[in-house]
């Protein structure tokens, strides 16, 4: 997905990847032989300060991709870290990377000052993680549909895949101790995040490239 050349057919590979993740790993818990895969832990970016908009794609992602995440402050650096299983951390950082860039992109885009912007960087993401989200949620609650190579999944499949590794994670970060805290980003410009949660309704996450029809992104 990161490497399509074109943006539009990249975004809309999402739901494919994340089911064709979905069956991979109910493919390895099949095999007999199998032993339970290593959790790992990730950091997958740094900064300065604390970036919100980002943060709600990450855990949106994350999720999505069967992987939690968290962030770590270590003196004046704040990481986005996502810990799962390596294939799951791989697949939801290929993803993030692109949905941050496709924000930034249409943030870029747009016709604003800085506050402005930014606020269309916050609404166009939490919009985005909403869609996400919501997919994941219909996922658990139908299964995948069958298709020319594959059977169908059912539900209870599903969510049998999605407790058992949301367990493992589970186990991993008993042992980090990690705090909660709930936190609420400010926007200064209710213009902006309008116009961010319009782009974020926009871009097409549901369809297969090479489906008709597609939506692309606005320009």
């Amino acid at each position: 997905m990161s490497q399509s050349p074109n943006e539009a057919e990249a975004i809309a590979a999402f739901s494919k990847a994340q089911e064709l993740l979905t069956r991979h790993n109910l493919s390895v818990s099949d095999l007999a032989d199998s032993t339970p895969e290593q959790v790992l832990e990730q950091t997958i970016s740094q900064s300065s300060k604390r970036v919100y908009w980002q943060e709600n794609l990450l855990h949106a992602v994350a999720t999505a991709n069967y992987c939690h995440c968290f962030i770590r402050k270590n003196g004046i650096d704040a990481k986005q870290v996502m810990l799962g299983r390596p294939v799951n951390i791989k697949s939801a950082k290929l993803q993030l990377e692109y949905l941050v860039e496709a924000v930034e992109r249409l943030a870029n885009g747009s016709n604003g000052d800085r506050a402005f912007k930014n606020a269309f960087r916050l609404g166009a993401s939490q919009r985005l993680s909403s869609r996400i989200t919501e997919g994941f949620k219909k996922q658990k609650e139908e299964g995948i549909s069958a298709n020319d190579q594959q059977e169908s999944v059912s539900a209870i499949v599903v969510r049998s895949l999605i407790e058992k590794l949301d367990a493992e994670n589970k186990a991993y970060a008993d042992n980090l101790k990690i705090k909660k805290r709930n936190t609420r980003p400010s926007c200064s410009s209710s213009e902006g995040y309008q116009a961010g949660q319009s782009a974020g309704d926009r871009v097409s996450l549901n369809k297969q490239i090479g489906g008709g029809n597609q939506r692309y992104l606005p320009s």
